[in-house]
């Protein structure tokens, strides 16, 4: 079982670029919404930021990291629970939904052209015309691809990740 989360430098940059996001209650929502598995969209969210910093940072380029954060955290904000039988379109998820994670993100945080594009890519190449030209919007995308997959084989534990944004202070 592989455990993220302890690196304390990454936690402390998500907090304080993604701090509002982390503690709106729009956001909070995702707690309720299952991803892959039985991971919230709330806990992949802040897996995939996690994963997409330590990406940056080890990458020895000077990427916006702040943009990696906000839109790594928003990369999934389409506030629906794609599982339900009773929601429209679900059958075509996976094409459509960064297009609304996107509107939302613009509509709810006021999110910057880079965290917009961001959002708008990460699911290259399933959709194959979303190509992630900028590299922050490439970490996200390659950190949503490696966290789905050990969601979906269920080898991976968010346990320690999640709660230390679900602590006060």
């Amino acid at each position: 079982m592989i455990k993220i989360g302890k690196n304390k430098k990454i936690l402390k940059i998500i907090k304080r670029y993604g701090g509002d996001i982390l503690s709106d209650s729009r956001f909070q929502i995702e707690k309720d919404f299952c991803q892959h598995g039985n991971v919230s969209t709330y806990e992949h969210s802040i897996a995939v930021t996690y994963v997409a910093v330590y990406l940056a940072l080890r990458s020895g380029k000077r990427p916006n990291i702040k943009s990696i954060v906000r839109g790594g955290l928003l990369h999934d904000f389409y506030m629906y629970d794609w599982h339900d039988p009773e929601v429209k379109g679900r059958q075509v998820h996976g094409y459509t939904h960064a297009r609304c994670a996107r509107e939302n993100a613009i509509r709810e945080f006021g999110i910057n052209e880079l965290e917009q594009k961001i959002i708008f890519c990460h699911m290259f190449p399933l959709n194959i015309t979303r190509v992630p030209a900028r590299r922050e919007a490439i970490y996200v995308c390659v950190a949503d691809k490696i966290c789905a997959t050990l969601e979906t084989l269920k080898k991976i534990d968010y346990n320690y990740i999640a709660s230390v944004f679900d602590r006060k202070g």
